[in-house]
């Protein structure tokens, strides 16, 4: 994240009294912290519809119907898959490789398994089936190491990442190439759009808004063969003013910075997730989880 963002995001989090996660994007990190003086929000991502949704293995336990439609689905929120540079501020926003796979593994063994938000809409609204126990790790701004390091220990679990991506960034020090994009997509991924240039949507004029809404879907199906259907509020930041151009820029929901696990009764738009700090255990991003979502 550039450091004139930095300043921006900082003024809020004083103004809001909240927490900010902001992070230098040339230091490999970066991302959407800030709590917002309306609500805080940060998008899942999706890809190509049928094509990219992971497969259930043979002795996976499946939901359907109206168990489906009940299913309570945690949206896990990471930033950089790697190890913080010294110096760099808001290290809580770095979980280290190593770590990062320790936590899936964890959430494994707890009977977990990584689905797309696509498959958790298709199991609200229409009872498709849906692994027992579903679980979305979603990964914003779109750094590198959700290629380098995120990526491989997804592969090897056989579960699909959410990327939100930001377009400005795509190509630059420390983000993500189109090519890798493309890869990860190939895997199972689904990409969701995070804006082109980041900016605090509620203090946009109309024109821009929609540009940074419609701009950016369009050029992720232009980039990637794939439409978003999901968005990621930059920095956290919405109101209903946003949510509204959000619906008429033709997504079907919004992830949030609002801590809480998401379910049909969630507002599609305001779906809240769970942030993952670098500080965390693997055991305790399970345990969190499971508060969340009842041991059965």
């Amino acid at each position: 994240m550039r450091p004139a963002r930095l300043l921006a995001v900082a003024a809020l989090v004083v103004v809001a009294g909240a927490v900010a996660a902001v992070v230098l994007r040339g230091t490999g990190a970066g991302g959407s912290g800030g709590t917002p003086a309306a609500h805080t929000t940060t998008a899942a991502s999706h890809g190509a519809r049928a094509s990219h949704r992971a497969h259930p293995t043979p002795h996976m336990p499946m939901l359907t119907g109206a168990q489906a439609r009940a299913a309570r689905v945690p949206i896990l929120m990471y930033h950089v898959v790697s190890a913080p540079q010294p110096g760099v501020p808001n290290t809580e926003l770095y979980v280290d490789a190593a770590r990062f796979a320790a936590e899936v593994r964890a959430l494994q063994r707890a009977g977990f398994h990584g689905v797309t938000l696509d498959q958790a809409f298709a199991a609200w609204r229409r009872g498709a089936p849906i692994p027992h126990r579903p679980i979305v790790l979603s990964f914003d701004d779109g750094y590198v190491s959700d290629y380098t390091h995120a990526a491989p220990a997804l592969h090897a679990a056989g579960w699909p990442g959410v990327l939100n991506l930001e377009l400005n960034d795509l190509h630059g020090k420390g983000s993500l190439k189109a090519w890798e994009v493309r890869r990860m997509l190939a895997q199972g991924w689904q990409v969701a759009s995070h804006t082109i240039t980041h900016p605090d949507l509620t203090l946009t004029g109309g024109a821009q808004l929609r540009s940074e809404l419609t701009g950016s879907r369009a050029d992720i199906e232009r980039l990637f063969g794939v439409t978003p259907a999901f968005f990621c509020y930059p920095a956290g930041r919405f109101d209903a003013r946003v949510v509204a151009a959000v619906r008429a820029a033709g997504y079907e929901g919004a992830t949030t910075e609002l801590p809480g696990v998401a379910a049909a009764s969630s507002n599609p738009y305001e779906l809240p997730r769970v942030r993952v700090n670098g500080s965390d255990t693997p055991q305790a991003v399970v345990d969190r989880v499971r508060s969340l979502v009842g041991s059965a």
